[in-house]
């Protein structure tokens, strides 16, 4: 695809408190009988810088290229279902008001906007896959409440939107997590986008000394213990450095770069990529996507809320979106410009507060956005 550049909160906190946030990683509870299996396209290829990558993002080499071998098997053995339905849940991290600090300024563009259109699979999956049940298409419904995707389990956005399963260690601990992303058009058809705390971090504090998360996999279009298009797993994992080195919400934002499957396919060859999006005005319409696991959800379908993005005057470089969200909806996309299947990811879901239940929260795209992007389309 080719580039294109171009409500009402709670009193404020005392002055100077930097308000913590609720990440929205969670428990990864799975159905019983779980069996993990390892529209409108847009033409041509994305295109993408092939300068070295820029010191704003800093990446982790998780096993070599193509398949990766022992490493790749390991890390999709590790996941059991006994281990998918025993991980923690981060949605406990309670964060009262997230106010009041110093009003911060509305993010603005920090250079040209532009987008990356997404793209439709090209091939077939090869090997096993788990049939689910067939759903007709229905067009998206609006409004501020999770909802259970009504469309067609073959099509995007579900097939290019999934779960994630990773390890923490840290502190003397070993944690397993589960949070959302979603595909997106590359040259190298291998990248998915998430949140940064879902690659690399403390998750708020949760696991003190952790760093870069081990046993990553992706599952496109998972549904209650069904993995159509099988487990992948990431060779590298990529966020901003700045959220590494001082885990800033504005530059929550990370990405992972698969390994092929046994068959040798990339994944957006298999399942598509949506759009990415980068220095936009904050006010846009958006869809939003993702597992949550904590009640009122159960981590087992594709939810989604949509609305209009707001500024979020507390946090720097930050945007909120009216949705009810919770715990394990970290990482899903925010899709600007959505006909129902193909948008732009244009935020993720990266953190809330237990005192705005019905808010969530996510770095603004500016040009951190386009600089991640960058560094992984062509790997």
């Amino acid at each position: 695809m080719a580039r294109t550049d171009k409500p009402q909160h709670e009193q404020p906190a005392p002055a100077g408190h930097r308000p913590r946030a609720r990440r929205l990683a969670a428990v990864a509870g799975l159905a019983a009988g779980v069996a993990l299996l390892g529209g409108m396209a847009a033409p041509g290829a994305a295109t993408a810088n092939t300068a070295p990558p820029s010191p704003r993002v800093s990446g982790h080499v998780m096993t070599g290229t193509g398949r990766a071998g022992m490493a790749a098997e390991r890390a999709v053995a590790y996941w059991t279902r006994a281990r998918m339905r025993s991980a923690r849940n981060a949605d406990r991290i309670k964060i009262t008001s997230p106010l009041g600090a110093h009003a911060a300024p509305a993010p603005r563009p920090s250079g040209p906007a532009g987008q990356v259109a997404g793209t439709a699979p090209v091939e077939a999956l090869r090997g096993p896959a788990r049939r689910m049940p067939a759903h007709a298409a229905l067009p998206p419904r609006s409004g501020p409440t999770g909802s259970s995707w009504p469309g067609n389990f073959y099509l995007p956005p579900a097939t290019t939107t999934g779960k994630v399963f990773f390890t923490t260690t840290g502190n003397g601990q070993t944690e397993n997590w589960v949070c959302s992303a979603s595909t997106v058009n590359s040259n190298g058809r291998d990248a998915v986008i998430t949140a940064g705390h879902c690659v690399y971090g403390s998750l708020g504090g949760e696991v003190p000394g952790e760093r870069w998360h081990s046993n990553w996999v992706f599952v496109p279009d998972y549904y209650y213990g069904y993995a159509p298009y099988g487990v992948w797993t990431a060779r590298q994992l990529w966020t901003l450095t700045n959220y590494i080195n001082n885990q800033d919400e504005g530059d929550d934002i990370g990405a992972a770069v698969m390994n092929t499957n046994s068959s040798g396919q990339h994944i957006v060859s298999v399942v598509g990529g949506q759009g990415l999006a980068w220095n936009w005005a904050e006010n846009q319409y958006v869809y939003d996507f993702g597992y949550p696991a904590a009640p009122p959800f159960n981590g087992q379908s594709l939810q989604y809320c949509n609305g209009s993005e707001f500024n979020w005057p507390y946090v720097s470089a930050t945007m909120g979106l009216a949705c009810n969200f919770t715990g394990g909806s970290s990482g899903g996309p925010w899709l600007r410009s959505f006909g129902g299947e193909w948008g732009y990811i244009n935020g993720v879901n990266d953190f809330g507060y237990s005192s705005l239940p019905s808010e969530i929260f996510s770095a603004y795209f500016g040009n951190n956005a386009d600089t991640l992007y960058n560094s992984v389309a062509n790997l």
